[in-house]
């Protein structure tokens, strides 16, 4: 990506921030809006709520509280059983608890809010005076009241908001000259509501700090854009100004193979000592380059050599693994060339069932030539014994796969060998030895040598039995070993692989 498009893409992603600021300020502005109306409507309704229900609480035990409520007991046609003074013109109700939506004080002087509670057969008048409210109930930037079950304010902190009227339970209108939002709920046991009144000027005067920041953020970054912008046309211009210099001197090193660069003076001190740092560079390589090529091919014979030598190495180990496999046919004189034999029929069973890694391959080829070299420590009478051998010889005999392993693992890097030295004995129904591993537990390389291994072992000449042909040892592995010592799946990838082997075999022929 050029310097220009990382410019442009920067003066994107700048105009981007801008709008997300503005975003996220105006974005913002709701959340807060909302806590504020949340604030107002837990907090002071709330208050109201716990001083209506003193009120009304104190107000029922006596005739006439401390707080200037007056208290009446009525009849059901609203008759002043005291008195009895008829209040029907005055006051109505329609279900009890009732407050009434009539503002004007009956005993109390100026408005007042008048309760109707059932007490017994009877009802009793609370009546507070709507002043009362007022020095009770004290919030600064927001309004509570009380209204009927027709919205009417009843009672309010606010008395210029008595009597006003509400035709929504939330969301912002406008209530004698003032614009706020409004939100009700219902007081509890009465068909009346309880609910704030948040003006404008409060949102204003909560969120202003908030706005003074983000407008300060936002200008901020208007000014460091815009400064930003300024520092990077002066960059382009430095910047091409010296790209030009180091094209030229490469062109004068296509032609003479000789660089000559220098640096030119700009108004970017960085650019500068860039500059200079590559007039040094260049002039450090025409001094190192001699000797860098000299090194280089001294590397290069070095390396040829070490490839000589690894490949030497590598020759020397397969001839030490290949003497350690004719050492055991030579102390085992029934197995004489079975090792190559199991190397090339397994490494073909292994390509045949799609193993390609070249470590797997190593290690089936390994295995497969000393997969009984833990016969070394089995004795000799016991190896080339004529008859079938005793239990006790038996057992002794099928220590030879952890003898095995205990040369094998001694090699760094043979772990897969050593697998395939302890466990070409294992059978497929988990009846071999020494581990008595099953299906899957046995690796699919020491299946294979086994499998191989049997076969072969099959169709050679044994001092206790005479080699089979090919088609009997098939025969005889199919009828009484697939299934319990091979997998099945195994199997029939094998006799593709004989069959396979054996036109082989009769073309050359």
């Amino acid at each position: 990506m050029s310097l220009r498009e990382m410019v442009l893409r920067f003066r994107r992603y700048g105009t981007l921030l801008v709008l997300i600021l503005v975003a996220t300020f105006v974005i913002g502005l709701f959340p807060l809006a909302r806590r504020i109306n949340s604030y107002y409507s837990t907090s002071y309704v709330s208050l109201l709520k716990n001083s209506l229900s003193q009120l009304l609480d104190q107000a029922s035990k006596q005739s006439q509280s401390s707080f200037g409520a007056v208290v009446r007991r009525l009849n059901r046609q609203l008759v002043d059983i005291a008195t009895n003074v008829d209040l029907s013109n005055l006051l109505r109700y329609e279900k009890l608890p009732w407050v009434s939506s009539d503002l004007r004080g009956i005993f109390v002087h100026g408005n007042s809010v008048k309760f109707l509670i059932e007490q017994g057969s009877d009802i009793l008048l609370v009546e507070i005076p709507a002043s009362l409210f007022e020095k009770i109930v004290s919030a600064e930037m927001a309004y509570v009241f009380l209204t009927s079950s027709d919205r009417t304010i009843v009672v309010c902190n606010n008395l210029n908001l008595l009597g006003s009227k509400f035709n929504t339970e939330k969301g912002f209108l406008k209530i004698n000259d003032l614009v706020g939002f409004v939100q009700l709920e219902r007081l509890e046991g009465f068909e009346a509501f309880v609910g704030s009144f948040v003006p404008l000027s409060t949102y204003l005067i909560v969120l202003l700090p908030y706005i003074i920041v983000a407008l300060a953020a936002l200008c901020g970054a208007v000014f460091w854009l815009n400064f930003a912008y300024s520092f990077e046309n002066r960059l382009i211009t430095a910047v091409n100004v010296v790209l030009d210099n180091v094209n030229q001197s490469l062109s004068k090193l296509e032609k003479t193979e000789e660089v000559v660069y220098v640096p030119i003076e700009t108004k970017i001190s960085e650019l500068n000592q860039l500059q200079e740092a590559i007039h040094r560079l260049v002039e450090a390589q025409k001094a190192s380059w001699h000797e860098l090529h000299a090194m280089m091919q001294n590397l290069q014979d070095t390396v040829n050599e070490l490839e000589g030598t690894q490949k030497v190495l590598e020759e020397r180990n397969e001839q030490i693994i290949a003497t350690l496999a004719e050492a055991i046919e030579v102390k085992d004189a029934n197995t004489f060339g079975h090792s190559d034999r199991v190397v090339t029929l397994a490494l073909e069973l292994a390509k045949e069932v799609g193993l390609t890694d070249p470590a797997d391959l190593e290690a089936i080829k390994f295995g497969a030539l000393l997969h009984d070299i833990g016969k070394i420590g089995i004795p000799e009478h016991i190896l080339n014994k004529p008859g079938r051998l005793t239990q006790q010889e038996y057992e002794i005999m099928k220590m030879h796969p952890i003898y095995g392993e205990k040369i094998i693992k001694k090699i760094s890097g043979w772990d897969l060998v050593v697998d395939i030295v302890r466990h070409h004995h294992e059978n497929y129904d988990g009846s071999g030895y020494p581990d008595g591993l099953k299906g899957d537990q046995i690796s699919l390389r020491a299946q294979i040598v086994s499998l191989v291994d049997v076969f072969c072992a099959l169709i050679e000449e044994r001092s206790y039995r005479r080699a089979l042909s090919v088609e009997e040892a098939v025969r005889l592995i199919e009828k009484e070993m697939v299934g319990t010592k091979f997998d099945p799946r195994l199997y029939r990838a094998f006799v593709r692989v004989l069959e396979r082997y054996l036109r082989a075999y009769s073309a050359g022929l």
